[in-house]
């Protein structure tokens, strides 16, 4: 049995590398369009939408962070897919255009043709399976990384990256420890 879960385990791993070489791929040869559901591509996609709109109101729309989406326009903008200008209603608020060039960019369609080795039947019952493997590992793992399993216990301490600053789950370093570690007067 355990023959059979490494094999898949390798099988899915080699899948999901594969993937990854099909997006880079395309994101090369279509630009930002290249996926419209990630980055730059999800931003666009949004804009054909509504061709303009508050960065505070595509930010809520798309779920980032206000930084996050300024790099992602910054891009665009340097790319000449977009402008930013203040708003004429409420001069603290910016407002993001498509420009032309933004708006005759074309979406690549996401099908990649992967699929087309399996038939219709074959295509509906990996999706279920997938379906069942996806459910499991939400039950077990919670369907949302800011889930409480996510979180450390209360005393774990994080090191962010080899040799960096040690801090715990509230962000502050952790205690002096020693017998100088008081200092009470």
């Amino acid at each position: 049995m355990n023959d059979i879960y490494t094999e898949l385990f390798e099988k899915l791993s080699r899948l999901q590398w594969l993937l990854q070489r099909q997006h880079l791929r395309s994101h090369a040869e279509y630009g930002p369009m290249g996926d419209p559901t990630r980055g730059q591509g999800r931003v666009l996609a949004m804009l054909k939408m509504k061709p303009e709109i508050s960065m505070r109101d595509l930010s809520y729309l798309l779920a980032i962070r206000h930084q996050s989406l300024n790099e992602l326009l910054n891009k665009l903008e340097k790319s000449g897919y977009i402008t930013r200008t203040p708003s004429e209603t409420d001069k603290r608020s910016i407002m993001v255009s498509l420009t032309e060039k933004g708006k005759n960019e074309q979406h690549m369609e996401m099908d990649f043709g992967i699929f087309s080795c399996l038939n219709e039947e074959e295509q509906a019952a990996f999706g279920e399976y997938l379906d069942r493997v996806i459910a499991a590992l939400e039950e077990r793992l919670g369907d949302s990384p800011d889930t409480e399993a996510d979180e450390p216990e209360d005393g774990d301490v994080h090191e962010p990256r080899p040799g960096g600053p040690r801090f715990d789950p509230r962000g502050f370093p952790p205690p002096p420890r020693g017998p100088r570690s008081h200092n009470w007067g």
